[in-house]
């Protein structure tokens, strides 16, 4: 895209998102706005996707069709009105499964203040939705520092929100295990919250252990070294 063609509709999504009406589901618009075509386009790409069997094909297919979204979402972000925006929604879903977990929790702090819902299709609520997919991915990639930065952003960011306590344990306990190497204590706390929400997430062990290791090391260490 070049930069002219960037910031034409940047500048128009900006515009168009401050006209919509807040907490009003957006229907495609019969004029043929920026925000019609984004629709389309996205009606297309997801049935791209459908074709594409395997999970990191997904992936890798949602990467390069991202950049045809960003000019929108940056108007969009830049207006600031916070109605409901399917296409918005969807792209920050997409950026976490592409990987850009920085750029999905620039979105998902938006999206979180003006309370959005997921589009149609979609079981769980935003919230939910937003934690329960970094988690899943946390626990098959623990070494992924970015995603550990995100996953504590998306726990501070959904604080508070009303969800199944399975989802927020499990959210916990990924990021207890990713930091547990680095940061013992802060591991221990994580995991002890995930036991307390969900008995069963399977943390007790790991938390046992980790409360040994530094049961040990307060013995070894001297009064004054």
């Amino acid at each position: 895209m070049s930069l002219a063609r960037r910031h034409y509709e940047r500048t128009v999504a900006a515009k168009q998102a401050a006209a919509m009406p807040l907490r009003q589901a957006v229907a495609v618009p019969a004029s043929g706005s920026l925000h019609d075509r984004m629709l389309a386009q996205l009606g297309i790409h997801k049935a791209a996707l459908k074709a594409i069997q395997s999970r990191k094909g997904k992936a890798e297919a949602k990467l390069g069709f991202l950049q045809d979204y960003e000019a929108y979402v940056e108007g969009v972000l830049a207006a600031g009105n916070g109605a409901q925006d399917t296409v918005l929604v969807t792209v920050m879903m997409w950026r976490i499964d592409a990987g850009l977990y920085a750029q999905a929790l620039e979105i998902a702090a938006y999206a979180l203040r003006h309370e959005m819902a997921m589009p149609d299709g979609w079981a769980r609520d935003l919230p939910t939705s937003l934690l329960e997919e970094l988690a899943e991915q946390a626990l098959t990639d623990p070494e992924n520092q970015d995603l550990a930065v995100a996953l504590g952003d998306a726990l501070d960011l959904t604080e508070g929100k009303d969800m199944p306590d399975e989802v927020r344990a499990k959210a916990l306990k990924a990021l207890g295990m990713m930091v547990k190497d680095s940061d013992v204590e802060r591991a221990i706390g994580l995991l002890e919250e995930a036991c307390t929400l969900d008995p069963r997430c399977g943390v007790k062990t790991e938390l046992k252990r980790l409360k040994k290791v530094t049961d040990n090391d307060s013995a070894d260490t001297e009064p004054g070294d």
